[in-house]
């Protein structure tokens, strides 16, 4: 039996911006010293934390958040990020580091998709990390995002 279109609920597109405070411990690093010329180190590090939506909003509010980061020492350093909402919810984005300072980093990220109710993410932002201890970080990102809007989803119409 086919199911008129007019009677499956619509979702409408969402869009915003986000401001996102974050705390991360690092979980584990493994360093690498490659012989193809002087001081050159590749890494994997792995850290485990918390966001939340620093403007109050249901955006990525209160939701665990995961890094790992890969660096080539003295050519590049970025990684992944994954966002997990309670319901299970997932956002994922790459990054790239553009400037680093001791015990500071700045750079971009993109959100290159999402699963549950953030299926179909897109959006960038920057990020600013600071390193307050061996194993403690403090991540500060702001940025846009947007979310297609389905037809049939059990995505919950975004808070006005």
């Amino acid at each position: 039996m086919a199911v008129p279109a007019a009677a499956v609920p619509a979702v409408a597109q969402e869009a915003g911006q986000w401001f996102g405070r974050a705390v991360l411990v690092t979980l584990s690093s493994k360093s690498v010293k490659l012989e193809d010329r002087a001081d050159h180190t590749v890494s994997v590090t792995e850290f485990d934390g918390a966001v939340f939506n620093a403007d109050g909003k249901p955006f990525l509010d209160k939701a665990r958040y995961q890094v790992v980061d890969l660096t080539d020492a003295g050519t590049s350093s970025g990684g992944h990020k994954t966002f997990t909402e309670a319901d299970g919810s997932k956002v994922f984005a790459k990054y790239v580091l553009k400037d680093a300072k001791p015990k500071e980093f700045r750079g971009t990220f993109e959100f290159t998709g999402g699963t549950g109710k953030y299926a179909g993410i897109t959006g960038r932002g920057e990020y600013h990390v600071v390193q307050v201890s061996d194993t403690a970080l403090w991540d500060e990102l702001r940025g846009e995002y947007k979310i297609p809007g389905t037809v049939g989803s059990s995505r919950p119409e975004p808070a006005k």
